[in-house]
């Protein structure tokens, strides 16, 4: 088979594998979707390298190249001899992280986390396309059966390519109102309600905060959205009903908080952009004791301060990663099964939001590279089935 190897940053290489063969419990399937996350970007630019040995050492890529990718969807193209849920032919969605379930520990041996359902924080942790476990950008991959989520109907991979970032959203605004901040959506007491949002960031994670705050958790506040990019503006102003804010224009973020919450600021910001200029904002449009929702991966976004500020307003900062939650009765991730059944049904819609498609490994250098800084970028799409 071909995969695409990160050997050094910002040089991949197609290079032939042997294809991989199941062990008992596992499927290899060919890949038909992966979608580009920024995480990919990020990872293809040099910027991060998740990959750590168990002294938590960085392992170079010239130590051990990468094959990115983790938003993925296949056709099941080989099973293990105990396998019974799955058959050559079937559609999937691939969990890429391993968990105690992925392992085929008995549910009385599983972690802490797994057992609380934040399968994505398993103790023994690992995920394929991130932490050098091999990903999407390849002919074929293997993965525990149990990481692989039937696709019922006939959804396009393009669509079903989002679950995994819907459900990264889904976990984050849960995970919000499970820790208990002093605000929640739709709580009972009018002083412990969320009455107004701010959404710094409007590529795909953004876009799909607003929908989900929308359809899903029934918010029917402002949400002040910002983002550099006019086209990505108008999306969000169409799709959710978002109040657009263009943050190049100085102070315009926090004007427009203040007029809108009489001075006040807000009850949640979710941060989905992660650049150190939105940042620099945060505790000047939250609200005393709201909360922060860091979900953008972002470089030196303590700086100027701006920590401080967010401690001295008793901020309750929700971090979050992946699409962690419960583990089913049959082994599967719950969480990506209700997201791609959120895809499936419409409820939240995406296919406008794929604005860049790809064809081949070769041309991965120019999704990673040099196509997400296009203005109107929002979703790339390798699509090879």
């Amino acid at each position: 088979m071909k995969a695409a190897l990160l050997v050094e940053p910002k040089h991949l290489e197609i290079r032939d594998l042997a294809d991989p063969s199941p062990g008992p419990r596992d499927v290899v399937i060919d890949v038909a979707a992966v979608g580009i996350c920024g995480s990919d970007v990020h990872l293809y630019a040099g910027h991060v390298n998740w990959h750590v040995d168990a002294s938590g050492r960085t392992i170079p890529l010239s130590e051990s190249p990468q094959i990115l990718g983790h938003e993925i969807v296949g056709v099941v193209r080989e099973i293990g001899s105990a396998v019974t849920d799955l058959a050559p032919g079937d559609r999937v969605v691939v969990d890429q992280g391993i968990n105690c379930s992925s392992r085929g520990r008995d549910r009385a041996d599983w972690c802490e986390y797994c057992r609380t359902g934040y399968c994505h924080h398993c103790a023994d942790y690992v995920e394929h396309g991130i932490t050098g476990l091999p990903g999407g950008f390849a002919d074929r991959l293997l993965i525990p059966a149990v990481n692989a989520v039937r696709i019922e109907g006939d959804l396009s991979f393009e669509i079903a390519a989002m679950t995994e970032p819907l459900g990264c959203v889904l976990h984050s605004l849960r995970l919000m109102q499970a820790l208990g901040g002093r605000h929640a959506f739709g709580a009972d007491d009018p002083d412990r309600r969320v009455r107004s949002v701010v959404l710094a960031g409007l590529g795909p994670s953004g876009q799909l905060f607003g929908q989900a705050l929308r359809t899903l958790f029934d918010f029917d506040g402002p949400i002040i959205a910002s983002d550099p990019d006019a086209s990505k503006r108008s999306t969000a102003a169409r799709d959710f009903d978002a109040e657009t804010i263009d943050p190049t224009v100085p102070g315009a973020v926090v004007e427009a908080v203040r007029k809108r919450t009489g001075g006040r600021g807000v009850e949640v910001l979710v941060d989905a952009c992660g650049a150190p200029a939105a940042w620099t904002d945060f505790a000047s449009v939250l609200c005393k004791q709201g909360t922060a929702i860091l979900y953008g991966f972002g470089r030196e976004r303590g700086t100027s301060g701006t920590l401080d500020a967010l401690q001295w307003r008793g901020a309750h900062l929700v971090t979050t990663s992946g699409a962690s939650g419960e583990i089913d009765d049959d082994g599967r991730p719950a969480l990506y099964r209700e997201a791609l059944g959120h895809l499936a049904s419409g409820r939240i819609r995406v296919d406008h939001l794929v604005t860049h498609r790809y064809a081949t490994l070769d041309e991965l250098d120019r999704a990673l590279g040099h196509d997400p800084s296009d203005t109107g970028y929002l979703k790339g799409v390798l699509i090879r089935g």
